[in-house]
C-alpha cells in the first residue's frame, strides 16, 4: 500500500491540534502561486539592513499572525539589525517535496540579490517543517534557523529514532543519501541532516527550538532538542498555540544573534 503524501500526514496531524479553531474552508481552498506572496516588515531603525528574518507561518496562519502576534515588533525593540518577511507558505505548498526549492527560487535567491548577506529562517508548527526542509536542502543559504513547536516528520519514524536511543544512535537507513527526496523518505532525509549537529556540528547554521510543555508535538521536538546546546533551548508552560509561543519568542530574541554573524567587527 502507498504511504501518504507527507501534505496529507501533516494535515491530519495539525488539524487534530488546531481543534478548537475556526477552520475556514478558504483556506483549504487557496492555490499555491508563483513567486510566493510574502508580507515585507520592514525595521524603520535601519537605513541598510544586511539580516532578513524569514517568517514561516504554521497550518490555518498567514504572514499577519506573525504581525498580529508581535513578532517582528519584539524583533525591533530587541535592537537586531534585521528586516524581516513573512511568506505566505500555507497548507496547500506542501504538496510536493519541492517546497524547499520554491522557497530558495522566491525568497532567498532574491534576499542575496538585494544585498542580504544573513539570512535566518523562523517557522512555527508547520512552518517548522518548511525551514528544515529548506535548511536541510539549501544549508549554504541559511545563517540560522529559529524552531517554535514544529512539526518534525512522520511519527513511524520519530518512533524508530526514540527506540534507537535518540538522533544521537539512530543510524539513517542504508543508501538514503543517493536516493531523491520524495513523500516516502522526507523525515529520514531532515534527521539524517539533523544528525549533523552532533557529529559535525559547526557544519550547520545555528538552530534554536522552544516549545510548550504541554504540546503534543513536544517529544519529537525534546529528540532534536537533545542535538542542541542548553541555550539553544527554550520551552514555557503551555500547549500549541499563540499565547505559549509569544513569550518563547521573546526569549529567543534575547538569546538568538539575529543579524549579528554578519555584522562587521567593532574597531
Amino acid at each position: 500500500m502507498r504511504r501518504r503524501p507527507f501534505a496529507s500526514i501533516v494535515c491530519s496531524l495539525l488539524c487534530g491540534l488546531a481543534l478548537g479553531a475556526s477552520l475556514s474552508s478558504c483556506y483549504f481552498t487557496r492555490s499555491p502561486s508563483r513567486p510566493i506572496p510574502a508580507l515585507a516588515f520592514r525595521n524603520p531603525r535601519l537605513e541598510s539592513p544586511r539580516c532578513l528574518v524569514v517568517f514561516l507561518p504554521g497550518f490555518l496562519d498567514t504572514p499577519d499572525t506573525y504581525l498580529d502576534n508581535d513578532f517582528p515588533q519584539e524583533l525591533i525593540r530587541s535592537g537586531a539589525p534585521c528586516d524581516m518577511v513573512g511568506v505566505d507558505l500555507h497548507f496547500r505548498y506542501y504538496g510536493q517535496v519541492g517546497v524547499a526549492d520554491m522557497i530558495y527560487e522566491d525568497v532567498l535567491q532574491p534576499a542575496a540579490a538585494r544585498g542580504y548577506d544573513e539570512i535566518w529562517l523562523v517557522g512555527i508548527s508547520m512552518g517548522g517543517l518548511g525551514t528544515l526542509l529548506t535548511a536541510s536542502r539549501y544549508p549554504e543559504e541559511i545563517d540560522g534557523i529559529v524552531l517554535i513547536a514544529p512539526f518534525v516528520g512522520e511519527e513511524s519514524v520519530l518512533r524508530e529514532i526514540e527506540a534507537a536511543g535518540g538522533a544521537r544512535a539512530w543510524s539513517p537507513p542504508e543508501g538514503l543519501a543517493s536516493e531523491p527526496w520524495s513523500d516516502r523518505n522526507y523525515t529520514q532525509k531532515i534527521w539524517s541532516w539533523l544528525r549533523g549537529y552532533h557529529t559535525d556540528p559547526d557544519a550547520r547554521p545555528p538552530l534554536y527550538i522552544g516549545w510548550g510543555v504541554d504540546d503534543r508535538l513536544g517529544a519529537a521536538d525534546r529528540l532534536l532538542a537533545d542535538l542542541m546546546p542548553a541555550d539553544h533551548v527554550v520551552s514555557e508552560p503551555g500547549g500549541h498555540a499563540w499565547v505559549t509561543w509569544r513569550p518563547i519568542w521573546r526569549q529567543m530574541v534575547t538569546r538568538v544573534p539575529l543579524g549579528r554573524i554578519s555584522a562587521p567587527p567593532v574597531e
